[in-house]
């Protein structure tokens, strides 16, 4: 094999998939270089995890593999905090049946009293005991096994406690703009889909370290001053930037902020805590062309979403896309016909438009021939009013309504779920009919 002119070498690895690459790179020195000609490394990961941050250390720092890395996926998620080893058994999953020994443990001193009181109690113990190591045996792990997970989640939880992961994050971020050309691409999760690379990227590096639920984890929280450092000779060129499940703290930095080469904006938050953050940035981003924005939908916050819709003109805006967020009509008319003249496609799910300013209806109204260059509108889940009680649209009302956006017609008449059907999810009027779902890496 080594004796294969470097020609022909190359041309084996030319055929093969990054995966395939892999085995190859060990057989030799020779096909090591030929198959680093060809091994792509397009994203990177960085998790709150000491091998995490090696991994991306020692990309950043190769020749070859740092010059294709276009994006960069950063998971700042925490271990739940565990007090000792019986706590980690208690959140693992059900299906690993790993006894607890609370389940078999005798019961207190007390009871047993008497001549035959030591003896019972002993009996007891004893019993308890055979039957916690018994249960051991229709266990997915061994005791030894599960007692070294519980190690390595302990070193991992020790690790987490003892850095301050917004500032190593921040670095590490900085190190990358610095290290990798062609990086352009910034996500934020704290979510990963199954079956995703995120997912098996994370459970390639914590293993059994996130086996349950644990306790309630509150969202993690980053300040923008973390995610949007000072790099490459001060500007900060990333054109994507996708924001899910995070909490995001007001800038705090003197000198103004700056995004002019931000192109698609993607805030997937199920919290109402980032309209400030999002307008922060919204305000340096004067190049937008694509706007996602997703929140819990609630009342008070309409005030909030108002001010945002009036102050923000994107004059590049050519997608656009709320979820669960609550407008009034009148601010989000406006707001939409200051960016006719771009605007392409229009995404709305589970939104609701305010009834004391006419709801959906008023709002198709205002729109009609508005909107000349739009050529997609996709209506899923909105809500509007039936006599006095709020009620969700059927398919009919939405699909009507995004042909009357598109070409125009007939106002479409309000068709609504009968109460009784709302809670049917096989009814083809409750089934998603979009899916804005995020390309992979980005």
């Amino acid at each position: 094999m080594n004796k294969l002119p470097a020609e022909l070498k190359d041309m084996v690895c030319s055929f093969l998939t990054p995966y395939q690459l892999r085995p190859v790179r060990l057989v030799s020195k020779a096909f090591y270089q030929a198959a680093a000609l060809h091994y792509k490394v397009p994203r990177i990961f960085l998790f709150n995890h000491p091998n995490s941050l090696k991994a991306l250390d020692n990309i950043t720092s190769h020749s070859v593999y740092r010059i294709d890395v276009t994006t960069i996926i950063i998971d700042p998620t925490s271990v739940p905090r565990m007090k000792d080893q019986h706590d980690f058994v208690r959140s693992l999953p059900i299906d690993w049946h790993v006894p607890r020994w609370e389940e078999f443990a005798p019961p207190p001193q007390e009871m047993f009293n008497g001549v035959d009181g030591v003896l019972q109690l002993f009996y007891a113990a004893f019993s308890a005991t055979y039957m916690y190591d018994k249960a051991w045996d229709d266990a997915k792990f061994s005791e030894s096994e599960v007692e070294e997970f519980w190690q390595t989640y302990n070193y991992v939880q020790s690790y987490q406690e003892s850095i301050n992961a917004s500032a190593v994050i921040c670095s590490k971020l900085q190190l990358a703009f610095n290290c990798c050309p062609k990086l352009r691409n910034v996500v934020l999760t704290s979510l990963h889909r199954p079956d995703s690379a995120g997912r098996k990227k994370k459970d390639s590096i914590f293993k059994y370290v996130f086996p349950g639920t644990g306790p309630e984890q509150p969202q993690p929280q980053l300040h923008l001053d973390d995610i949007l450092p000072i790099a490459h000779a001060g500007s900060w060129p990333v054109e994507t930037l996708t924001i899910c499940n995070i909490e995001l703290r007001k800038w705090t930095r003197q000198n103004p902020l700056t995004l002019s080469d931000l192109h698609h904006l993607r805030m997937l938050n199920d919290t109402d805590c980032f309209h400030i953050e999002l307008f922060d940035i919204l305000k340096a981003a004067q190049n937008l062309e694509t706007l996602w924005a997703r929140t819990n939908e609630s009342r008070d916050d309409i005030l909030v979403w108002d001010e945002i819709l009036r102050n923000i003109h994107l004059a590049h805006l050519e997608e656009l896309f709320f979820e669960f967020i609550y407008f009034d009509k009148d601010d989000l008319v406006g707001f939409l016909l200051r960016h006719a003249s771009s605007l392409r496609s229009l995404a709305m799910r589970n939104v609701f438009i305010s009834l004391l300013s006419g709801g959906w209806p008023g709002l198709l109204r205002s729109l009609g021939h508005q909107l000349p260059n739009l050529n997609k509108v996709s209506l899923d889940f909105l809500v509007g009013m039936q006599g006095n009680v709020i009620a969700r649209y059927k398919n009919a009302y939405m699909i009507d309504a995004e042909s009357f956006l598109l070409r125009g017609g007939p106002l479409p008449i309000e068709q609504f779920i009968r109460k009784s059907d709302e809670t049917d999810y096989y009814s083809p009027d409750m089934a998603a009919r979009i899916q804005m779902n995020i390309r992979p890496g980005l």
